[in-house]
């Protein structure tokens, strides 16, 4: 009974699949016949990424202050890995003199030190994950207000579609100046982003 069932909703589901796709591709086939005239404008934009993240006040700001953490991050491991060395280096002048007054008071040096070096270690990597994240809310940050002023400049349904270009992906060949958008989105996002200043 439940394979009967199970057969009926999947004929229900492909039948009811099957007629759309017809229709879609009668309209296809008529879109496909439409010619464009000269002067007219496809509903389509273009966004260079990189033109406009190097052009965008938040993205320019998180990025930098994101630059200044890290760099302190360095900083702060940087000297506690040089004391730690010169501990290290201390140990081992007393062992080679033989400073210690026992045996045990080295190794429960060498522990302390092995101990520092691990923690030192995964300090560096807790602080390497907090970076990393950081990293994604800002460009989840960044690319929710790039979507929020996308969905803005289309508000009356402009475009159909809007392609991002950059460095990285640069999957438009070329593209006529008429259909980059990327300066008017700057100019929103920065006006948008200022105004919450």
């Amino acid at each position: 009974m439940k394979k009967f069932l199970l057969f009926c909703v999947a004929a229900v589901m492909l039948a009811s699949c099957n007629q759309p796709a017809k229709q879609a591709e009668t309209v296809n086939a008529e879109q496909c016949n439409v010619k464009v005239e000269e002067g007219c404008r496809l509903p389509i934009a273009v966004i260079n990424v990189d033109t406009l993240l190097n052009s965008y006040d938040l993205a320019l700001e998180e990025n930098e202050r994101l630059m200044r953490r890290q760099e302190d991050i360095r900083l702060d491991l940087n000297q506690r890995a040089n004391s730690l060395q010169n501990e290290m280096i201390d140990f081992q002048k007393k062992l080679e003199n033989q400073a210690f007054l026992s045996r045990e008071r080295a190794e429960a040096e060498q522990r302390r030190l092995l101990k520092k070096e691990q923690d030192l270690q995964l300090l560096s990597q807790e602080k390497e994950q907090e970076l990393l994240l950081e990293n994604q809310q800002v460009g989840l940050r960044v690319q929710d207000s790039i979507n929020s002023v996308i969905r803005a400049l289309n508000a009356t349904g402009k475009y159909h579609l809007v392609i991002s270009t950059s460095a990285l992906n640069n999957n438009v060949l070329f593209a006529a100046p008429e259909y980059d958008i990327t300066q008017e989105a700057i100019e929103m996002l920065n006006s948008r982003y200022n105004n919450k200043k």
